[in-house]
């Protein structure tokens, strides 16, 4: 007999795409089933993604109902569900879906008790077939740590509940992974009895099954870009996998969504138009934004960081920012596509040199103009950083600039350590590395779109330092010093 598993990943809010992969994947499964086959269907987390209109005013309600109109079998949920949805939100979100959700290695902090909306696995029989499922998505630590929630391990998760899951006689095991691809195979080289691993997280398109010893793992794209179909052929007397076959299926461009998936999006584009039509701020002026040079908009969410840690600095790359702020009243949804990553604050120590290091980058077109990718990079170039606490003279010369730099007055000192506040974005991206050398670290709540919302709410766009970097050729210097 044959299995099929359907399954999507990382949809990240792409309701278009979303829908003509997810109208593809009901054809396909009609299809098989038509042809009285054995048919699962999984979602292995970051579906939702606070960038988009609908995800923020609904708080993922958007995307939950769509998990119940496409009809799961199961889901898990990816650092995007766990940790940009507020806590206090995952009950309706999990009862708007109508779908099993799979977390086995996230409990409360103080009780260390498992969150009564999640299941850790769940036992499904089809057709003869009994499989045993279970979630598992990315141990955050630190993170979820800020929000009243312990990450176990996976590995000790499965110490826990894998000879729990052998009891119940099942054929096959399922691992639903938001964990990424590195942790799928190391998984598959060393935990015994998983059959099955259908992974997320780290956007990997497999367009065949890749097997390491007996487990098969499989993963879709990300963006709705793609959807998985994994067929098993299954000798029923053995109770064995005698093939496996499928993979990563491209979307269609040329599909039109079924219609009932489409008037759902229509319905909770409305909703969250509303919600987010509430005033977050008036401005008395217009507050504008540049990628790289002065930015006022930054400077004001830079001085907040500052003074929120008591940090001597603080950093944002401006790719972080959209577009500048109008003069009049500033509503959620502007923020929304104003700052659309869902960043907090990252506190770090940096030698003055480093700091250094990171300025001079920042003028290098090379790292301003890349493309951001990653770690909750929601704009499109990565930019130059802007800063809170230092003054940068950038003197150019016919062979380069040189840069004077102070921090509160005085020169930067190259073997000094500066406490540095800046994004997480930053800590983990690999383009300003010098954030990875930090040390004694640590992530402050709240989300960095909120406190630019109160900053905005509290100055009202005026007073803001208009310039932090100076940029002069060194015939001006000249000239200053013969007057």
């Amino acid at each position: 007999m044959k299995i099929h598993f359907f399954h999507t990943n990382d949809v990240h809010s792409h309701f278009e795409e979303y829908l003509q992969v997810a109208t593809q994947l009901r054809r396909s499964r009609e299809a098989v089933r038509a042809a009285g086959e054995t048919v699962f269907t999984f979602d292995i987390g970051d579906h939702a993604d606070r960038k988009r209109m609908e995800t923020e005013g609904t708080f993922g309600r958007t995307n939950a109902s769509l998990l119940e109109l496409v009809k799961y079998d199961a889901c898990t949920i990816g650092n995007n569900e766990g940790l940009t949805l507020p806590r206090e939100t995952w009950g309706d979100y999990i009862n708007e879906s109508q779908t099993p959700t799979l977390v086995a290695n996230l409990f409360d902090d103080q009780t260390r008790e498992a969150f009564s909306s999640f299941e850790p696995y769940l036992i499904l029989e089809r057709d003869g077939v009994r499989l045993a499922v279970l979630g598992l998505t990315v141990p955050f630590f630190d993170f979820y740590k800020m929000f009243g929630v312990y990450a176990e391990h996976p590995r000790d998760t499965f110490a826990r509940l894998l000879p729990e899951i052998k009891k119940h006689d099942v054929d096959l095991v399922v691992l639903l992974s938001h964990l990424g691809i590195g942790s799928d195979r190391q998984i598959a080289e060393e935990i015994e009895g998983i059959d099955i691993i259908l992974g997320g997280h780290t956007h990997n398109v497999l367009h065949e099954p890749e097997r390491i010893g007996k487990t098969v793992i499989c993963q879709a794209g990300c963006y709705g870009a793609f959807y998985g179909h994994l067929t098993i052929d299954w000798d029923a007397e053995k109770r064995e996998v005698i093939g496996v076959s499928g993979g990563a299926v491209a979307r269609d461009e040329s599909v039109t969504p079924d219609q009932d998936l489409a008037n759902l999006l229509t319905h909770w584009q409305e909703h969250a138009a509303q919600e987010l039509t509430e005033v977050v701020a008036e401005l008395e002026h217009t507050v504008e934004h540049v990628i790289m040079g002065n930015s006022p908009l930054a400077h004001l969410l830079t001085d907040a960081m500052r003074r929120q840690t008591g940090a001597q600095i603080a950093m944002i790359n401006a790719g972080s920012f959209n577009h500048g702020l109008l003069q009049g009243n500033v509503t959620k949804a502007d923020m929304l596509t104003c700052f659309p990553g869902p960043h907090i604050i990252c506190v770090t120590e940096l030698t003055g040199e480093q700091v250094l290091s990171l300025l001079r980058k920042s003028l290098d077109p090379s790292y301003v103009q890349q493309i951001g990718r990653g770690y909750g990079f929601r704009g499109y170039y990565v930019g130059g950083l802007q800063v809170s606490g230092l003054h940068v003279n950038v003197v150019i010369g016919d062979d380069g600039y040189e840069l004077d730099v102070t921090c509160d007055g005085q020169p930067i000192v190259a073997d000094q350590v500066y406490q540095v506040a800046a994004t997480d974005y930053l800590h983990f991206s690999p383009v300003y590395s010098e954030f990875k050398q930090g040390k004694h670290i640590r992530f402050e709540l709240p989300f960095l779109r909120e406190v630019l919302g109160q900053e905005l709410a509290r100055t009202r766009g005026v007073n803001i330092e208009a310039e932090r970097w100076h940029f002069v050729d060194d015939y001006e210097e000249e000239e200053v010093a013969g007057e």
